[in-house]
């Protein structure tokens, strides 16, 4: 059975993915390739955390290229979702 860290891990990285997929389907609409392009790494992250036991680092790598996507294209755009600074 997982523990509460892999639990949260694993939430966590489906939150983000959840968020961030949604800004840049907004961001794509309009591009085929684009949209092509999200669809695979959302399907890969989908499926990387639905095996059992989810592998959450490779949901993190399709999460990481979504991340890297939208500080490339999207950097200034006021909706871009942006991670908490540490405390």
């Amino acid at each position: 059975m997982a523990g509460l860290y892999e639990i949260w891990q694993r939430a966590e990285v489906s939150r983000r993915l959840d968020v961030l997929s949604g800004f840049i389907a907004m961001c794509v609409a309009g591009d085929d390739d684009a949209r092509r392009r999200l669809a695979q790494l959302v399907a890969g992250a989908d499926a990387a955390l639905s095996v059992s036991p989810p592998d959450v680092g490779v949901a993190s790598e399709y999460l990481d290229e979504l991340v890297g996507w939208a500080d490339t294209e999207w950097a200034d755009h006021p909706c871009r979702p942006v991670e908490a600074p540490a405390r």
